[in-house]
């Protein structure tokens, strides 16, 4: 229940973000990339309501056993959700370098991250998440499996599924333990160490400059220097919030990668204590998405102005809206009156 309703909210907020950030906002590399990463948010939590409701909420998970439909459903959830991890993952270090870079190095910004590059960039990230989640999403051959009710094999239940490595992937790749632990290895540093390493340096160094900022003394008439400011604790609260939920992450692939090399599968985690872990982790990840919105929502300003001004000329527009349906109303019914008079008058003039 607490990760549907998580995983809604995050949906329903993160559409109000998107449409301050594409109505009201001026396309800058940050908010391009925030866009981007509200989209890819989004996508991750739609990818978790499926399961929540099916599985959990309808009580399915005390099934025996779970449906062929499931099995190709689950799988094509799972691998649509590591390609928008990873992206999100991603679009979060670029936001941080970007956010660092205008600090640090703000003559040189506008040159290395303007609105194309930062699309370019945002494509590319796309790009290489599918491109290295391909290997699991074809690398799996999911198969029928037909559930009988007696022994004459007569009388027959929906059907179960065996998941099992694709042909393909042994003829291209040959032994699919060794290939599935080099993937895991190359995968796991792409995709949970070196973006958490990037955020772990950007976080830091914008820690800095924004306590050594906070040392220099400013007129009140630097007012773009202020909001170049507030943008920057906005963006930092959102690494903060980042970093909290995907270190554990990253600590529990070096758990698997330990046991990996050495051979003994659970001896470090039990399968309990993995459940647990993947549960609190997919929980903290849910939460950093839908803390952005909120992050945004108490400390801008702006971002209040605008979502007031979109409330407000929603309702006029939808008040506009149906003043035009009463006037179209009347004038279909004047309609009748006016022929039958204008009839009157042309009988009139002949």
């Amino acid at each position: 229940y607490v990760t549907f309703f998580i995983a809604l909210a995050t949906i329903l907020s993160n559409i109000v973000l998107v449409s301050v950030f594409v109505f009201r906002s001026s396309r800058t590399s940050t908010t391009i990339v925030l866009t981007s990463l509200a989209i890819s948010d989004s996508i991750i939590c739609l990818t978790r309501l499926p399961e929540a409701v099916y599985f959990n909420m309808a009580g399915n998970y005390k099934n025996l056993y779970i449906t062929y439909p499931w099995c190709i459903a689950t799988h094509v959830l799972y691998v649509i959700y590591q390609v928008f991890r990873m992206t999100s993952n991603w679009l979060t270090a670029l936001l941080g370098v970007q956010r660092l870079v205008a600090i640090a190095l703000p003559f040189k910004h506008g040159k290395l991250f303007n609105s194309r590059a930062s699309c370019v960039e945002i494509a590319v990230i796309v790009a290489v998440s599918v491109l290295l989640n391909l290997y699991e999403a074809l690398g799996i051959y999911i198969s029928e499996l037909p559930i009988y009710k007696t022994w004459y094999y007569n009388e027959t239940l929906p059907s179960s599924c065996t998941r099992e490595v694709s042909l393909g992937l042994v003829s291209a790749f040959g032994d699919p333990t060794k290939s599935n632990t080099l993937f895991f290895i190359f995968s796991g540093l792409l995709y949970r160490v070196l973006p958490v390493l990037i955020l772990i340096f950007t976080t830091v160094m914008l820690a800095y400059f924004l306590y050594k900022r906070q040392k220099m003394r400013t007129s009140n008439t630097e007012e773009k220097k202020k909001q170049i400011q507030r943008m920057t604790i906005l963006i930092f609260l959102i690494l903060v919030v980042f970093l909290i939920a995907e270190i554990q992450d990253g600590i529990a692939y070096f758990i698997y990668a330990a046991e990996l090399s050495q051979d003994k599968k659970r001896q470090i985690l039990s399968k309990e204590d993995d459940i647990r872990w993947d549960t609190i982790s997919s929980m903290l990840s849910l939460i950093s998405y839908a803390c952005n919105f909120w992050i945004f929502f108490l400390m801008s300003q702006q971002f209040r102005s605008a979502l007031l001004d979109i409330f407000k000329s929603g309702f006029r527009k939808a008040h506009i809206y149906f003043n035009l349906d009463e006037s179209d109303e009347e004038s279909v019914s004047n309609t009748p009156n006016t022929s039958l008079t204008s009839k009157n008058e042309k009988s009139t003039f002949v």
